[in-house]
């Protein structure tokens, strides 16, 4: 069984993209669309047009006034990107993303994919607030893809996830263990002081959300003594 996948498109400003965006995701089995100040009318003509058989997507997305409300609830967000924010910063092939999605296990229920807007992509901001970020390596990065052939390509990458059956009976419902991992390396990097506007803290933290559930597991099984020593906690 694998995480909900639920794609994020910020400042959509072209009704035509918001429709292919769902006709991909329907597609490939991707059903939660999310949209963050949406620039043109998600449920336009253009967009229904788009869309085909696809309006149902259309029709559910919730919208959101900020990126930070819209992943309130999302274990692990990928920012899509075109290049790096930062020297020795890793971003990863979107090849990779369903492979680093299953080494999670059980650790995570939803995984966010983020979009930026057509002129000119996620801001650096909203960029930060993404856990990790991928990108779709290209020959040339122009002319670039336009919204929807960004969300087809990753859409049909991640088709890997989406369009393997599941059981039936699923496994009861337990908390996601990713929130608790990025609590506590948190204060573990507050502990020792490292400036969190810092190279170094964002590697870590980076470098942490790649971590698949059985180092995962290691990671909370170091944070038990640490936390209880330091912090007299014991969760």
């Amino acid at each position: 069984m694998h995480p909900e996948l639920i794609f994020i498109l910020v400042g959509p400003a072209r009704e035509e993209n918001i429709g292919a965006a769902a006709r991909a995701m329907k597609i490939m089995n991707i059903g939660s669309l999310r949209l963050v100040n949406p620039l043109c009318d998600p449920l336009g003509k253009r967009s229904r047009a788009t869309a085909h058989a696809s309006v149902d997507i259309l029709e559910s997305a919730a919208i959101f006034e900020s990126l930070e409300e819209a992943r309130s609830d999302i274990s692990l967000l990928i920012g899509s990107a075109a290049k790096r924010r930062n020297v020795g910063e890793e971003i990863h092939p979107v090849a990779s993303l369903a492979g680093i999605i299953r080494d999670k296990g059980d650790t995570v229920r939803k995984v966010g994919i983020v979009f930026g807007g057509e002129e000119s992509g996620l801001s650096n901001q909203q960029l930060l607030q993404c856990d990790m970020l991928s990108t779709i390596p290209m020959y040339s990065k122009y002319p670039s893809l336009n919204l929807g052939q960004a969300v087809m390509v990753f859409a049909t990458y991640l088709s890997e996830l989406s369009l393997t059956y599941s059981v039936k009976q699923r496994p009861p419902v337990t908390p996601d263990e990713l929130p608790v991992v990025r609590e506590k390396a948190l204060q573990v990097l507050s502990d020792v002081e490292l400036d969190p506007e810092g190279i170094i803290h964002r590697r870590i933290m980076e470098r942490l959300m790649l971590l698949g559930k059985d180092d995962m597991n290691l990671f909370h099984s170091f944070c038990k003594y640490y936390l209880k020593k330091y912090h007299g906690r014991i969760k």
